[in-house]
Parts: C-alpha cells; sequence; structure tokens
C-alpha cells in the first residue's frame, strides 16, 4: 500500500527549490511546484497511506521531485513529470523498494488539478517490466506553493 501512495503522489517532482527557472516563466509545470500531502488508496476501505511530495521546476523547464511516505522511515523516492500540462501531470516514481509489493517498482500516476488539489489513479509495476501488480487512487493538496 505505501508503493501506491508513492506513485500516487508522484505527480510532484525533485529539484533543489520551489522558484521558477530564471529566465521566464514557467510553464505548466510551475503549477505543480510546492509541497504536496496526500494519501495513497488501494481500495474504497482503504484509510490509505499518507505521503508528501516536494517539487519544483528545474534550470530546464521539467518539473521534478521526491516522493516521502510520511510514516515510514525510507529515502526519498525520484518523482519525473512525464506530461504536464494546466489541468493533468503525468508522473513517474522510482524505481523504488516497495513495502506493500515487497520488490524493485515503478509507479506511474495520472493526476487532474483542481486549485490546489491533485487527485487521480496511480499503477505500481515490477522495475524489470510486467504487468501492474497493484493501482488506486490518491487525493492530495498543495500545503506550501
Amino acid at each position: 500500500m505505501r508503493s501506491l501512495v508513492w506513485a500516487a503522489l508522484a505527480a510532484a517532482a525533485c529539484a533543489p527549490s520551489d522558484k521558477p527557472r530564471a529566465g521566464g516563466p514557467a510553464g505548466p509545470a510551475q503549477k505543480y511546484a510546492g509541497t504536496w500531502e496526500g494519501r495513497a488508496f488501494h481500495s474504497e476501505a482503504d484509510t490509505g497511506t499518507p505521503f508528501r511530495i516536494v517539487s519544483s521546476v528545474a534550470e530546464d523547464g521539467s518539473l521534478r521531485g521526491t516522493l516521502t511516505f510520511t510514516q515510514v522511515p525510507a529515502p526519498p523516492i525520484p518523482v519525473r513529470a512525464r506530461q504536464v500540462s494546466d489541468t493533468a501531470l503525468v508522473d513517474e516514481m522510482g524505481p523504488y523498494q516497495s513495502p506493500s509489493a515487497h520488490r524493485r517498482v515503478l509507479t506511474t500516476t495520472t493526476g487532474r488539478l483542481h486549485g490546489d488539489s491533485l487527485n487521480g489513479t496511480f499503477e505500481m509495476r515490477p522495475a524489470e517490466g510486467g504487468n501492474a501488480i497493484m493501482s488506486g487512487t490518491f487525493h492530495s493538496k498543495r500545503v506550501v506553493p
């Protein structure tokens, strides 16, 4: 389940600061920069796994960040934006060791932006390739711009 949360929160990315890149506006990527906190859910009955994503716009204009599970001691997981628009974000997280799947995984998240909320779905796959081993939903809110 924690892996699902990580994947879901992949909607943010890893970079040294939350400031826009020098030389002009960052475009839609800037809408996703900041600190996001939320929960990932494997099923409707699940209480959710809490997570935090810290993201920023890099010098090249890309959105990058890190994902951490707020209740699990583990190293930060890299998050890379694959598609960014004014209203949607597709992220890839990992590879990382999933505490719930007990293997190395990559997670893809697809989120929709509504104000300061980013909600969507995630899918976890083995890092070495293959079919999805877990999927679910996530809900997050920007807590720091």
